[in-house]
């Protein structure tokens, strides 16, 4: 199993999700979501936490795609809704891989490619003592 295999294959909230792999090599994911009524927020849109969720697990593969890693820090600006029945794409693309950092951008598109959400995420590199297997969670 390649090294997102593994992350993909390890990552409940994914699975319970419903989240597609569309895509995933060294340092870039794709990763799809459909807006299910049990996304929606109060305002019968699709919930930030959904739209957090999918660029997140995006992310997750494109920084585990090189090295064990975890995220420390977020910045996720959402623009327009995501609606019930709409299909979610999110993309991570690295965009600095340092020694202490990994540093990725973030997109959340909607159908027709609509910009939902843009924003950046840091994770720092966590190697496992005796062992190259990817985190777990």
């Amino acid at each position: 199993m390649t090294r997102p295999e593994l992350i993909w294959a390890g990552d409940r909230l994914a699975q319970e999700f419903g989240m597609e792999l569309l895509e995933a090599e060294e340092g870039r994911c794709r990763v799809a979501v459909l807006v299910q009524e049990r996304f929606l927020n109060a305002h019968g849109i699709g919930h930030g936490a959904l739209i957090f969720a999918v660029a997140d697990v995006a992310f997750a593969l494109a920084v585990n795609s090189i090295t064990d890693a975890v995220g420390v820090q977020w910045s996720l600006n959402i623009f327009r809704p995501a609606r019930a029945g709409e299909r979610l794409i999110a993309q991570a693309q690295l965009i600095h891989r340092g020694r202490q950092l990994l540093v990725c951008e973030l997109t959340v598109s909607g159908p027709e490619g609509r910009l939902i959400a843009r924003g950046q995420a840091t994770a720092l590199p966590a190697p496992r003592e005796g062992s190259s297997s990817c985190p777990q969670g």
